[in-house]
């Protein structure tokens, strides 16, 4: 349904509040039969949690990315190339007037294409704005984006070559490592005259497994996760910068590709790298930083 607007004596949302990310059409409304009529839009997410101070929203890879927002009528199927405008959340002060809070707002977004863009001045790094998607008089729950510093270099921010071996108790082991996560932080170096200036928060890193080559596609025996044994390769820097990921492993389908020792344990390692883009697919200087994670294991 679309959300109402709250009002009250002090000021007043030019916009909507927060909630799912899907909205349909109020039950109490007469099912439109129009199949291009809009009943419902998904608008789950961003390309991007921030966009960088002065340059344009752009994906984990650096590539320049509009919003997208996908309208469906009433039948549920969606309806291709119906008309979505984008904004922005502002708010304006009745009492007086004066919308003196727009102008906190760090970004802009293009209506018709669903561009976003960061406003270049440093004052708004770390500031958050809500977009929502609108088609015909349906709007959709807002998402949040953070304007953020320009990424100018990656760094780890746990032990990065060699540091971690783990040992398997028995043949189905089935164990989610290191205890403590391959981590990395993405930094702002360029002028940052606080350790608070250097923070790039809410910044997309992509985490991937080198070695064994085949762990890519095949993710029997070893995957990323952020800790719930669930696939994730892509994390997002918290408040100090700091973005991690760790290693799902099963023992029984690891793939060892050395012979066992004099001590009759089989050894391989585990090779993960972990990237920053800037935009137009340009690598954050630092990137990759490599881990490596050292396994063993009884002869088979």
């Amino acid at each position: 349904m679309t959300p109402p607007l709250p009002n009250g004596r002090r000021g007043r949302w030019l916009g909507l509040g927060a909630g799912l990310a899907l909205v349909v059409a109020a039950a109490c409304n007469e099912v439109p039969s129009d199949p291009n009529t809009p009943y419902s839009i998904e608008f789950n997410r961003a390309p991007s949690p921030s966009v960088v101070l002065g340059d344009t929203m752009f994906d984990s890879l650096g590539y320049t990315a509009p919003l997208k927002a996908r309208v469906f009528n009433s039948q549920g199927d969606e309806i291709v190339g119906a008309k979505v405008a984008y904004r922005v959340v502002a708010y304006a002060n009745v009492d007086s007037g004066n919308p003196a809070f727009i102008d906190s707002v760090p970004l802009t977004v293009d209506s018709a294409t669903g561009l976003v863009i960061g406003k270049s001045a440093a004052v708004y790094a770390g500031k958050k704005a809500r977009v929502y998607a609108q088609a015909g008089k349906l709007q959709s729950t807002t998402l949040t984006v953070t304007a953020t510093r320009h990424p100018d270099l990656i760094v780890a921010a746990s032990a990065p070559t060699d540091s971690f071996t783990i040992s398997f108790l028995n043949p189905d082991s089935l164990l989610v490592v290191p205890a403590t996560p391959f981590a990395v932080r993405v930094r702002h170096t360029a002028g940052a005259a606080t350790a608070a200036d250097s923070i790039v928060s809410d910044y997309l890193v992509r985490f991937s497994i080198v070695q064994p080559t085949g762990a890519a596609t095949d993710t029997s025996y070893v995957m990323l996760t952020n800790g719930d044994r669930k696939r994730s390769e892509l994390d997002t820097t918290d408040a100090s910068g700091v973005a991690s990921r760790q290693l799902r492993v099963r023992r029984l389908s690891f793939p060892f590709s050395k012979a066992a020792g004099a001590d009759g344990l089989v050894r391989d390692t585990i090779v993960v790298e972990a990237s920053a883009y800037r935009e137009g697919h340009q690598l954050v200087s630092g990137s990759p930083i490599t881990f490596r994670l050292i396994i063993r294991a009884n002869k088979p």
